[in-house]
């Protein structure tokens, strides 16, 4: 399990995706599988990055590569063994493009 965790995803800004603000959103996780928090992370970083990139010439590009790198820095900062596990072998799988 996951300890009490309050963790903010943040959009990266890529080179080629640079929106005028990145957007945050606070997700709650405590007492939670380390795949109900990486289901967690996925979801908020989607709606953070879809904010956005929405309206972008490139947005179907610039999304995915915005939520792979949102739930990757989201995952490092927590720092559980547990979920950089479950991260690494499910991250080909998480993205979709909307």
């Amino acid at each position: 399990m996951i300890r009490t965790i309050a963790l903010a995803v943040s959009a990266i800004a890529l080179t080629v995706a640079a929106p005028a603000s990145a957007s945050e959103l606070r997700v709650k996780v405590s007492g939670q599988s380390a795949a109900q928090v990486h289901a967690a992370i996925v979801k908020a970083a989607s709606t953070v990055c879809w904010q956005d990139v929405r309206g972008e010439a490139m947005a179907g590009y610039m999304y995915p590569s915005c939520v792979r790198a949102s739930v990757s820095d989201a995952v490092a900062k927590i720092k559980s063994p547990a979920l950089t596990a479950y991260n690494a072998a499910n991250s080909g799988s998480t993205v979709s493009a909307r």
